[in-house]
């Protein structure tokens, strides 16, 4: 069974914006079309590459970015009643941002790997298998 693995909204703006780290992700994308391992992004993931996208660059290179995340070999987890409940819960326990909590269940969901950058995470001890990339 191939390894499962979720992809933080940090690591796809490490990818997007080549920053330290981006060579590390590419790799994860190219297990995935080779089937070694399962990528997957929150769709809270999506929503913040759009919005950081449209402020820092433009309409159009945000719906540009959005089409090229959107082809890659990822799953898009979107929101349920039980993803929201487990992001609650992720919420009320850690001191995390509602964006993070979200990602941190989709993590949990699917017993993955999460690529990240962000601070927030190393503290879950609920997500004991992370890999974080280096800082911009």
């Amino acid at each position: 069974m191939a390894e499962s693995i979720v992809l933080d909204t940090s690591a796809l703006l490490t990818l997007t914006d080549n920053e330290p780290g981006a060579d590390q992700v590419q790799a994860f994308i190219t297990d995935a079309i080779a089937g070694h391992v399962r990528l997957y992004g929150s769709f809270v993931s999506l929503t913040e590459v759009h919005y950081i996208t449209l402020q820092e660059e433009g309409e159009q290179i945000a719906l540009q970015r959005l089409a090229d995340l959107n082809a890659l070999p990822i799953q898009w987890l979107h929101s349920d009643a039980a993803l929201c409940g487990a992001a609650a819960k992720l919420k009320a326990a850690n001191k995390m941002s509602f964006a993070d909590s979200f990602v941190a269940a989709t993590a949990q969901r699917f017993d993955a790997t999460l690529i990240h950058k962000d601070p927030e995470f190393t503290k879950l001890a609920l997500l004991a298998k992370q890999i974080v990339l280096p800082p911009k």
